[in-house]
């Protein structure tokens, strides 16, 4: 690439754009995997129980390796970061799972975008963040997307899959796009990760004992995989909310079912009908728009 067209690239697009779109990508490779986990009879506690397993050295290992993060550490940020593992463990990372297991990867990943909309409400009660003329229409747009998604035979269907997926957007907005950012801007993004996933295992457990969760594997490759994604997208997420507003990075983001469609339609034989490639376009035109209008 010649420095010219190098530099142009630079001019339009940001770091941050680079890095949520990454970071969809990854969700995406993560939904589609679990969902394939599932048709082949992956139980959703089992493959949680088992990604905690796998993932929860390596995060301990990232939390000791940042020793000086770890002297800056004072009661209320402790208890910020219980806040955020107990959400991330049972109000999202449960919900994601039970979601997936009643819905399709791709009803899932174009009704999570609906993140947006609480995103912007929970940026202007806690950071103060103004609520836009721009911000809303783009908000409608992906809104609007993620209903035609879900018009089947010229009507709404309400699956049960969407409403946890709905409950799990609300539960990303606050835990992930507030208060992970908040720790972000005050701690590094690794250790921010690693604190944020070590708190959330204490609660996983107490779920797992409690649904008597099966041991029992069908493919322990794809499990590996799958904790690996989860490792990375945490990581590259969190650096983007180094260089951007919560509500940027969640609308970048809503490149997630976009990917999920190709990958659905190639892995897992999934259908697409021309209203959900509507709703697709539409939400890829807004995500262009919140870079190329610096929301």
């Amino acid at each position: 690439m010649n420095p010219c067209m190098r530099n142009k690239i630079k001019k339009y697009f940001r770091p941050a754009f680079f890095l949520s779109i990454s970071a969809a990508l990854i969700w995406a490779c993560q939904i589609v995997l679990f969902r394939y986990q599932i048709t082949i009879g992956e139980n959703p506690y089992t493959l949680a129980l088992w990604s905690t397993a796998i993932e929860l050295p390596f995060w301990i290992w990232m939390l000791f390796n940042k020793k000086g993060e770890i002297k800056r550490l004072n009661p209320k940020i402790i208890g910020i970061f219980i806040i955020i593992g107990f959400g991330s463990a049972i109000a999202i990372g449960l919900m994601e799972n039970l979601a997936l297991a009643n819905t399709t990867a791709t009803n899932f990943a174009f009704l999570i975008r609906t993140v947006v909309l609480f995103t912007i409400l929970f940026s202007a009660i806690f950071f103060k963040e103004p609520i836009t003329r721009k911000k809303l229409i783009m908000t409608f747009t992906i809104l609007l997307g993620a209903y035609f998604l879900n018009v089947q035979s010229g009507r709404f269907i309400l699956k049960l899959g969407d409403i946890f997926t709905l409950i799990e957007a609300a539960s990303i907005a606050f835990f992930t796009n507030i208060l992970i950012k908040k720790m972000v801007t005050k701690l590094d993004p690794d250790f921010t990760a690693a604190a944020q996933y070590i708190a959330g295992s204490f609660f996983l457990v107490g779920i797992f004992i409690y649904q008597h969760t099966s041991l029992l594997l069908h493919n322990i490759p794809l499990l590996v995989l799958y904790a690996f994604l989860g490792i990375t997208f945490a990581r590259v997420r969190n650096r983007a909310f180094q260089h951007a507003s919560s509500t940027f990075v969640t609308m970048i983001m809503s490149f997630t079912p976009v990917f999920t469609l190709i990958l659905s339609l190639f892995l897992l034989g999934e259908h697409l009908t021309t209203i959900q490639l509507v709703g697709g376009f539409l939400i890829v035109i807004t995500g262009f728009m919140a870079e190329f209008l610096k929301i």
